[in-house]
């Protein structure tokens, strides 16, 4: 599934989207879930990215154990089909029910600083 996601960062070239090593362009900090996700393509005037989003395969989840410091002890399972449907639909409920303001205002992240008007 593709979505586009609020970045963060400072813009040194749009020529070549290029960002300061000091302040890189990024996604914006918010959680996506239980999903890995793969930039597709910056889009520098709007201060979004498309980015391919997977689903994860595997899930962590406690046990009713604990360690001999009383944290609690997880195991690792496979996903099921339900779950990996059921991230995505998350992730697309949180980006489509949100302006990209209020997506930098939850994140807490900066706006996209960029040297041109866009």
């Amino acid at each position: 599934m593709r979505i586009k996601v609020p970045i963060t960062g400072t813009v040194i070239n749009i020529d070549s989207a290029s960002g300061d090593p000091n302040d890189p362009i990024k996604l914006i900090n918010i959680d996506l879930g239980n999903v890995s996700w793969e930039l597709i393509e910056l889009d520098l005037v709007n201060d979004l990215a498309d980015i391919e989003v997977t689903p994860g395969e595997a899930t962590d989840e406690a046990t009713d154990s604990f360690d001999a410091e009383g944290k609690p002890i997880y195991r690792t399972r496979p996903t099921t089909q339900a779950e990996r449907l059921q991230y995505l639909n998350d992730l697309k409920k949180v980006i489509d029910q949100h302006t990209k303001e209020e997506l930098y205002e939850m994140s807490k992240s900066a706006r996209l600083k960029k040297p041109f008007k866009g």
